[in-house]
């Protein structure tokens, strides 16, 4: 039996160290991430319910038709990070039986590639989900032991051992485990599932610092040069 899913995009504009990133313009032309971010959620299929997620009035002006607002309070966009518990309570609102956070922080996702997760995840066994990418490096635990690789492996990022990280792209899970417990999902084996994408470090490039957000309007001046 498949899934209710309702697929939302979380947006404010007080970010701690990219302030207003999602508005910021990427060039003269006016296009922002978020408007990136709505149009793809709006041309998602399969889904129940999409929503933009705010509270202040400048990002709910950029309502698009086909992505209805979803009201959060202040506390839940004030600067840092509240608890969940203040930061997820709107999904109280929400009727399907589970939820995906996409990230207007990667303005470059393909929306086609997107539709494969959500139409693979609606589908899936699974409870919980998260994008991740292969990366190959090595690492250290905090008290400095090897955690991918051992002795007889060698120190190439070209050859060495592969690790999986969180994109962030897409976060999957079931919206009474949030209510219940104020937490995404357990992290524990397959709570979430790390669904393994193969996308390109553009589409992947995700706006945490100014330095991230000066790439992608670089990135968006080489796509739309004529």
């Amino acid at each position: 039996m498949s899934k209710t899913l309702a697929v939302l995009i979380h947006a404010r504009k007080e970010s701690t160290r990219v302030p207003n990133k999602h508005l910021r313009p990427l060039s003269s032309a006016g296009d922002c991430m978020l408007d990136y971010a709505l149009r793809n959620v709006r041309d998602l299929k399969n889904v129940n319910e999409k929503y933009l997620a705010a509270f202040d009035r400048d990002i709910m002006d950029q309502y698009i038709p086909g992505v209805p607002l979803l009201y959060r309070e202040r506390d839940s966009v004030a600067p840092g990070n509240a608890h969940h518990s203040i930061m997820y309570r709107h999904l109280k609102k929400v009727e399907s039986d589970y939820i995906c956070n996409y990230n207007p922080c990667q303005p470059f996702l393909d929306v086609e590639k997107v539709q494969e997760v959500i139409d693979w995840f609606i589908n899936s066994k699974y409870e919980s989900a998260i994008t991740v990418k292969k990366t190959r490096n090595f690492f250290w635990h905090d008290n400095l032991k090897p955690a991918n690789f051992k002795g007889s492996d060698r120190l190439s990022t070209t050859s060495g051992p592969w690790l999986y990280e969180a994109t962030h792209s897409l976060v999957f899970y079931r919206k009474d485990y949030m209510l219940n417990n104020w937490e995404l999902f357990s992290n524990t084996e397959d709570d979430p599932h790390p669904y393994v994408i193969d996308w390109s470090e553009e589409e992947l490039v995700d706006v945490d610092t100014e330095t991230d957000f000066k790439l992608v309007e670089k990135i968006y001046e080489v796509r739309n040069r004529h």
